[in-house]
Formats: structure tokens, C-alpha cells, sequence
């Protein structure tokens, strides 16, 4: 199924009469088995943000999700991608499913790699719509203890700034088996930063590259980094040392998962 048509599914569940709610969970079921086959990608982002809410736009937050959605369907045809935009982009697509109104058993945490492109601040990203949410916080979340979920970036600002107790907190909820949380210290420029990022990750066979470990990606000056100001920090959090050194699947090694041990590592960069 396509990102297309797992949107529909969810407009309709969401105003469907009660007499379509047994057809909703017969789909839902048939996809939750469908994302068992392959490779998943859940990418998010958020362009229009005025006048929902009092934050500026993002139109790069646009191009560089769709450049990162291409670049994974480029890959090969085991990596599913779902991709929601603007007000389809919800907080309780990431929100741990024990939290009233949580559903991240079914999107964000049944894929593999998670991206999320819009703004944040220290501890928490931004959303337009109030399903559940308009912010999700490092509490609200609980990554990996659906089986899946890998590797999650959120592209905004602040919300992995070494501030605090904000990672540790981040640290205590996020990771349940997840291996990489991956963000900004700082507030980056509006640039192609997912869509570089992507590039650096997927190996085309042989014809632009790729194939870069996740960190080396994301801390590339033609990565992660592409059309940052020169000291712009980057931050990545890690449950072992050896998950610094993950590659996306079909890219190269990938460890076993880990409990959270209460131990975690750190690395940051300078674009």
C-alpha cells in the first residue's frame, strides 16, 4: 500500500460512521501484516504552520522529505514508504500507544526508520493539528518496543539540545530498543538537509554514492549538513557505542537490538 492509500484509510476511520469501523480494522489488521515484508520508512514533514499556529513556514521542509522519500524508493523495492504532509502529520503518529490517543503501533513505531521535518525547540517537536496534540514531547514517546523502529531523526530545531536534562529525558522514554535518536543541537536553515541526508544513506548501485553509515551521514557537510551555517551543532543519541556504526537495512551491518540498560552514548557536530 502506498502513502496515498493509507491516508485515505485514516480520513475515513477518522469520520466514518460506526457502520464502516469493522471494514477500518479488517484494513488496518491487512496492513500492519503488509509492513511485516520488507523495509519501512515513516517520513513526516510540515510546510504550512501559519495561521494554525504562530510559527513561520517551512517550504523547504517540503522538498527535503520528498527528496528523502524518493531516495529510499530508489533504494529497491523492499523499503515501503509512508509519507504525511501539513495537517495530515500528527502527534499521535509518534505518541506512545499506552498514552490516551498514542497510536505509534501503527505508524511510526511498526517501520524501521522514522523522519520527521518541521519545528521544535528543546525537548519537543511542533505539529498544526490537535490529534492529539500540537506538541509531542520526550515523554510522550517510547521507541521500539513495537518490534520495529530503528532509527528515528527529527529534523527541527532544538529538541536534542544538550540543555539540561533534556536528553536524559529523551534517553529514559524514547529508547526501548532504539538505536539511534538523531536531531539538532541548534536551530538549522530551511535547507535539502533530509534529502542529502537520504543520499548519503542509500547506495544507488554505484551511481552517486551512498551507503554511509547513519552517523556518517548525518554529519556530512554534503549530508545532514548541506547548506547549514558553519558551527550549526548537530546532536545523535545512541542506547550502545556499536550503533554508531548502523547502516539503514540493505546498506550494510545492523546490531541487535538493546534494552535500555540506562547507559547512553552521545556525539555531536559542527556543521
Amino acid at each position: 500500500m502506498n502513502a496515498q492509500e493509507i491516508s485515505w484509510q485514516r480520513r475515513i476511520g477518522w469520520r466514518s460512521l460506526m457502520a464502516l469501523l469493522f471494514a477500518v480494522a479488517v484494513l488496518s489488521a491487512m496492513l500492519r501484516q503488509a509492513y511485516a515484508d520488507g523495509y519501512e520508512v515513516f517520513a513526516e514533514h510540515i510546510e504550512d504552520y501559519f495561521p494554525a499556529t504562530a510559527s513561520v513556514d517551512l517550504p523547504g521542509c517540503a522538498d527535503t522529505t520528498a527528496r528523502l522519500v524518493t531516495e529510499f524508493e530508489d533504494a529497491d523495492s523492499t523499503w515501503t514508504r509512508t509519507w504525511y504532509a501539513d495537517e495530515w502529520a500528527w502527534e499521535s503518529d509518534w505518541k506512545k500507544t499506552s498514552l490516551a490517543g498514542g497510536a505509534d503501533a501503527n505508524y511510526a513505531g511498526a517501520r524501521d526508520f522514522g523522519y520527521f521535518c518541521g519545528h521544535g525547540a528543546v525537548g519537543w517537536v511542533q505539529f498544526t493539528t490537535n490529534n492529539t496534540d500540537q506538541s509531542l514531547f520526550h515523554t510522550n514517546t517510547s521507541f521500539g518496543d513495537n518490534v520495529d523502529l530503528e532509527w528515528v531523526t527529527f529534523d527541527t530545531s532544538n529538541t536534542l539540545q544538550s540543555n539540561g536534562a533534556n536528553l536524559d529525558t529523551w534517553y529514559l522514554n524514547a529508547f526501548q530498543k532504539l538505536h539511534l535518536l538523531i536531531g539538532w543541537h541548534d536551530s538549522p536553515l530551511d535547507t535539502d538537509t533530509g534529502g542529502e541526508f537520504a543520499d548519503r544513506l542509500i547506495n544507488r548501485s554505484g551511481l552517486d554514492g551512498g551507503g554511509d553509515t547513519i552517523t556518517t551521514a548525518w554529519f556530512a557537510n554534503n549530508g545532514g549538513c548541506t547548506g547549514q551555517n558553519n558551527g550549526t551543532t548537530q546532536t545523535i543519541l545512541a542506547e550502545l557505542v556499536i550503533f554508531y556504526d548502523d547502516h539503514v537495512w540493505g546498506e550494510g551491518s545492523v546490531p541487535d537490538d538493546s534494552t535500555n540498560n540506562g547507559i547512553y552514548w552521545i556525539w555531536q557536530n559542527d556543521c
